[in-house]
């Protein structure tokens, strides 16, 4: 639920303004959801105390491509996917993927499993295709996992051409990293999901529950 407060306003003379009647205050109004999948879903067993509070804005999940952090590879993936689409995999001349302006952002996808299972087999079968069917192990020493971008847990996913004609086809982008880098960037990702409590989907065609990356 999200709350709108709005106010009647009524000037002293000899002060008047344009708005009268119904406007909006200027603050931010609080959003809260008891969503199963959260923190705090249970309120330590006092249902009155369950769910939480968010802002009504869309948030930015941080990844560093700096040396030292722990998710590097993955924000370099991620950076090519926005700065040089073309030249990643699957090949697609006109690829733009979203997730990184207000104008298309991303949205959780929760409870559908079957469609980030889509997702995910649509991005290893990239991995597949473009680096071998033991991309896995193929460096020496390194133990490899097919990462992709937008994430499995995103409508905008690997699959969302499936689902949505509308949407390009091979908009997306799948490519072998360090297992611990890309273990490192679905944990920042999973811990900005619960404090930024991103509900599944889509809120009446508002982004109150969308959020865009940005890399440093």
């Amino acid at each position: 639920m999200v709350y709108e407060p709005f106010v009647k306003l009524t000037f002293p003379t000899p002060y008047t303004s344009p708005n009268t009647g119904r406007v909006s205050v200027g603050f931010l109004a609080g959003r809260w959801d008891a969503a199963s999948y959260l923190f705090n879903k249970t309120g330590g067993g006092n249902p009155k105390k369950k769910g939480g509070a968010a802002l009504p804005v869309v948030p930015t999940l941080p990844y560093s491509s700096k040396a030292g952090a722990a998710e590097r590879a993955v924000a370099q993936h991620l950076k090519d996917a926005h700065t040089n689409p073309v030249a990643t995999k699957p090949a697609n001349p006109r690829k733009a993927v979203p997730g990184f302006d207000l104008k298309r952002t991303l949205h959780r996808l929760q409870h559908d499993a079957s469609r980030a299972k889509a997702n995910r087999r649509a991005a290893i079968a990239t991995c597949v295709k473009y680096w071998g069917p033991h991309y896995a192990t193929s460096v020496p020493g390194v133990q490899r996992e097919c990462d992709e971008y937008p994430f499995a847990s995103t409508y905008e996913g690997a699959a969302q051409h499936k689902y949505d004609q509308t949407k390009p086809a091979d908009n997306f982008s799948a490519r072998p990293l360090p297992k611990a880098d890309n273990g490192a960037g679905g944990t920042i990702l999973k811990v900005f999901m619960d404090r930024n409590r991103i509900l599944d989907g889509f809120s009446s065609g508002d982004d109150v529950d969308a959020y865009i990356v940005s890399i440093s």
